[in-house]
């Protein structure tokens, strides 16, 4: 048996299996993760299953429908495996509750199932994505239990039903095209949440962004189904810069985007401007409190600045 690891855009990955077969794929942090792997597990290379596996990620989180996954043989109980089965027919873009999946498997077996049985099958799925478990939801259509967490579960659902795909940005590919479409992006956000800016000053704040996202220390951007509608800079712990097309407002790109700067990049601080009271609504409601406030900005412009923490 043999470990890979793979970088995601949701964090690392560990894949496992013999070279023929894939038999684990876990998020780092995730629950159960590493269940039935021994002590004497080796690091694997990127050959068979390993390769293929790879691939169908590459594509799945560009926001494709991957076929071609290797063949993928998780080690549970009858009735897990069952579980299992009955998820890998739940087709991409589409969810179930775990009632749906109840009634379906005692269809199967011909017995009574209750959906806490299948939630505990659920979350015991060694392979995710692969066997998609993040397509659950619980009986009132809300995300409950996923053990990669819920974050994890609510930016899935969000590539594959709405095509949200969200990438780091190295320095080396912040070319000239790709902070020219961030720059309008930023100002597509600023003309319509920041009614306190006039032209004048939008257009002066404009020519300082392109230096701005060069030089933050990490750059995401969103994109959905190819088209670039956000981005977030982020410095150490500290939440930079965060916009959002307003094509892509009210769909939870926001919080998907904010989301992963907490849980992945350990954010824990950030600045806003008073003057834009739904921004700092948000981050209040996603757990930002104000500590600090300051009459300018910056640069010493007279725009009151929130500092908040979480």
């Amino acid at each position: 048996m043999h470990t890979f690891r793979y970088d995601s855009p949701l964090g690392a990955i560990t894949l496992a299996g013999d070279g023929a077969t894939l038999t684990g794929l876990w998020f780092d942090g995730q629950k159960h993760y590493g269940a039935g792997l021994g002590p004497d597990v080796l690091a694997g290379e990127k050959t068979g299953a390993f390769d293929t596996a790879c691939a169908w990620l590459d594509r799945y989180f560009a926001g494709e429908r991957p076929d071609g996954a290797p063949l993928l043989q998780p080690a549970g109980t009858l009735f897990q495996r069952a579980v299992w089965d009955e998820l890998r027919g739940i087709p991409y873009g589409k969810t179930a509750t775990y009632g749906e999946l109840a009634e379906r498997i005692a269809a199967r077996r011909g017995a009574a199932t209750s959906a806490r049985a299948v939630g505990s099958a659920v979350g015991r799925n060694p392979i995710s994505l692969m066997i998609p478990c993040h397509r659950v939801l619980g009986a009132s259509g809300a995300l409950t239990g996923y053990a990669g967490g819920l974050w994890r579960k609510r930016a899935l659902i969000a590539l594959e039903q709405q095509g949200l795909c969200v990438r780091e940005v190295s320095a080396a590919e912040r070319t000239e095209e790709l902070i020219g479409c961030l720059t309008a992006v930023w100002e597509e956000s600023v003309r319509a949440t920041h009614d306190f800016l006039t032209p004048a000053e939008i257009e002066r704040l404009r020519g300082l962004v392109p230096r701005a996202v060069r030089g933050v220390g990490r750059l995401w951007v969103l994109r959905r189904r190819g088209a670039l509608v956000g981005f977030m800079g982020v410095e150490g712990a500290f939440l930079e810069m965060l916009f959002l097309a307003p094509t892509v407002r009210g769909c939870g790109a926001g919080r998907l985007m904010l989301e992963r700067a907490v849980e992945l990049l350990g954010v824990r601080e950030l600045s806003v401007n008073e003057q834009n009271p739904q921004a700092v609504g948000f981050y209040e409601h996603l757990g930002f409190t104000v500590y600090r406030r300051t009459e300018t900005d910056g640069e010493g412009a007279p725009y009151p600045l929130l500092y908040m923490r979480r």
